[in-house]
């Protein structure tokens, strides 16, 4: 009996030390990249004084980030004003389609009326610092007062075909777990849509 009670509070030890390292993520390394709406280099540091930042790697050849479009620029303007800075970062580089180019990233960002940094990431130096695979994926990052931590990383909601039928809203409960300053349940959710591409 003495030997399954140990074990028990073995596995319950291990379990909490699995958990701790996603809420408590090391230090995340500055990166600089161009925004092609004003033709400036945008860095991660340039929002220190904030609380939190959301990358959104996107592309806008991949018909997931177009399904997305309305609703990140929804929640841009939601919390703009809060302290949550949206960046918008495109890593695509492949020559079989001109939609991912500096020139139409502008083009897409004016039609939009994007009111955040539209970021190229085309030597990949974002989407590598931070592991991202797919459009869109983002990652939440918390301002910890001396450095950024990741707090959330992947899916921005659970439907990307029918926001009306979203029943969980993972970016958002991001968000709000960064301005209150509170743990999450969730902390990583795969997200759906195009792989970014690479030459």
């Amino acid at each position: 009996m003495k030997l399954f009670a140990l074990s028990s509070v073995a596995c319950v030890t291990l379990l909490m030390a699995m958990k701790i390292p996603a809420q408590t993520a090391n230090k995340i390394e500055n990166f600089t990249l161009m925004d092609v709406i004003s033709n400036r280099s945008v860095s991660l540091n340039d929002y220190k004084g904030g609380k939190g930042v959301v990358l959104v790697f996107t592309s806008n050849a991949c018909p997931y980030t177009r399904l997305y479009e309305d609703r990140i620029i929804s929640l841009a303007n939601e919390f703009q004003g809060r302290g949550i800075q949206f960046l918008l970062i495109n890593s695509n580089t492949a020559s079989d389609s001109n939609d991912d180019s500096v020139e139409q990233m502008a083009a897409v960002a004016r039609q939009k009326g994007y009111t955040f940094p539209y970021l190229a990431d085309k030597d990949h130096k974002a989407a590598n610092l931070f592991g991202a695979t797919k459009t869109p994926e983002v990652m939440v990052l918390q301002n910890s007062g001396d450095m950024f931590t990741l707090k959330y990383r992947g899916a921005i909601d659970d439907n990307p075909q029918l926001p009306n039928d979203v029943s969980a809203q993972y970016l958002k409960e991001a968000i709000h777990a960064v301005l209150n300053k509170q743990n999450l349940s969730v902390v990583e959710k795969r997200p759906t849509g195009c792989m970014i591409k690479k030459e």
